[in-house]
């Protein structure tokens, strides 16, 4: 009887036109749904901002492709172009293409001046890094050459072959103090980047699928195109040869080709994924770890198969600026030492140890409004944005350590207004600790940032 029944299925499949394998598939798991979306969503978030800042001119990230942008102020309430913009360097950033020739990276010398600069793959993960920590500070000659390059190698003191063939470079320039920024333009002006070959936005193989926020459809477009461009490590290969049945494979895949059913699934499931993704710094879930009221960051320079994790990173803007524990280790203040969200308008002590935070670079804390549509800076009556170990005149404790203010309104007492950092008046906030170079203690799991206390009026 089975047998027959099968047959029946099998017939009447035959007559309507569909494979009779097919038919009886079993549909995809949302958790399955999950995971691939999770795998691929970096590709995106890359190619987006890649999009905005060569494709836009009215983009605060606008450039020429093979070309710095050099940042040429530290960042301020006014900056919207990334989530929580640091305000202790200089952003300078980049976006290159490797696929056709190489291109040579030039880095002066900066005697000594804090630097670092990252080169990022399409996945987003970072691959090689320059700078006072990993390299020192004298000038050299780098060429970056594509993943897939066989030709002549430009002459360079180092040769360094790139994960993809769609790249962004993140520079930082560290700025003293506020008489420091014309040395500072000039140590930006030093690095450059020379194509060996000119390869332009009009290139008939550079991105035909340009991103477009909110439609799940030209997303699955811009992926696909990008793992076509960027194939991903051999041992994703099979993994990612999975993911086809659900639209995610490169260039054999796309959204068109998929059951108006599984479409349909796909554009309930990804908003709500997002959404989960771009709120990790969000106090409010208890989900994400946090000790004395801070969540630490210690990111790997490569996320490996911790493809949640890159997602995430990816969606804050983390995995394309953030840095590598062994340069830098982040954490984010979001509630009290009593658990409670920090905002409101209330007012927190912050009591560090003598030296600050353990850092062979500098160490800041900077403070950030949630805005709907995004982490900022507040604007202040005093434009001061972070309070570090360059903060000119801060008052110390007899035993060296710090007291620091975190308020709305300038302290009642005058001795404590050289370590006040203003926030919001209503609104919720969060600092961002970031220690550069930092100790061995900081890279420990157990060290943790000191709570802060609310103080009563």
């Amino acid at each position: 009887m089975m047998k027959r029944i099968n047959f029946y299925v099998s017939f009447c499949a035959l007559l309507l036109g569909l494979n009779p394998a097919a038919a009886q598939a079993p549909s995809p798991s949302d958790a399955e749904l999950r995971a691939a979306f999770l795998y691929a969503y970096p590709y995106y978030e890359f190619m987006w901002l890649r999009d905005q800042a060569l494709q836009h001119a009215d983009s605060l990230t606008y450039t020429s492709l093979n070309k710095f942008r050099h940042q040429r102020h530290l960042a301020t309430p006014a900056d919207r172009w990334a989530n929580g913009p640091i305000n202790d360097t200089f952003y300078s950033t980049a976006w290159l293409d490797v696929g056709k020739a190489p291109v040579v990276l030039t880095l002066p010398d900066t005697a000594d001046r804090y630097y670092v600069l990252v080169l990022i793959g399409a996945d987003t993960n970072s691959f090689a890094y320059f700078g006072r920590r990993s390299s020192g500070t004298k000038a050299r000659k780098v060429a970056i050459i594509g993943p897939a390059w066989q030709g002549a190698i430009p002459p360079a003191d180092e040769v360094v072959r790139a994960i993809s063939r769609d790249l962004y470079v993140n520079l930082r320039v560290l700025v003293r103090d506020p008489a420091d920024l014309p040395n500072a333009h000039r140590v930006q002006d030093g690095f450059g980047l020379v194509p060996v070959a000119i390869v332009g936005l009009d290139d008939p193989d550079g991105p035909r699928q340009q991103p477009l926020k909110g439609d799940v459809a030209r997303m699955f477009d811009v992926i696909n195109e990008a793992l076509m461009r960027n194939p991903p490590p051999a041992g994703e290969t099979a993994m990612l040869q999975g993911f086809k049945a659900v639209g995610i494979c490169g260039a054999g895949c796309s959204f068109g080709a998929l059951e108006p059913a599984l479409q349909q699934r796909w554009r309930e499931l990804v908003p709500p994924l997002l959404s989960r993704l771009k709120t990790a710094l969000d106090g409010a879930r208890r989900d994400v770890i946090r000790i004395n009221g801070w969540i630490p960051f210690r990111l790997p320079r490569n996320f490996a198969a911790n493809f949640p994790m890159r997602a995430g990173s990816a969606a804050n803007s983390g995995g394309i600026f953030g840095l590598e524990a062994a340069e830098a280790v982040y954490f984010m203040g979001v509630a009290d030492g009593n658990d409670e969200l920090l905002g409101q308008g209330r007012s927190y002590r912050l009591h560090l140890p003598a030296g600050g935070l353990p850092a062979d670079a500098f160490w800041s804390l900077s403070l950030y409004e949630f805005l709907p549509d995004g982490q900022y800076m507040v604007a202040n009556k005093i434009d001061r944005y972070s309070i570090g170990d360059r903060t000119p005149g801060l008052v110390r404790n007899g035993d060296g350590s710090l007291d620091l203010w975190i308020q709305p309104s300038p302290p009642s007492d005058p001795g404590q207004l050289a370590n006040w950092l203003p926030s919001p008046l209503s609104n919720k906030f969060y600092i961002n600790a970031r220690i550069y170079q930092p100790r061995a203690e900081a890279l420990k799991p157990e060290w943790a940032m000191p709570k802060l206390e609310r103080q009563l009026p």
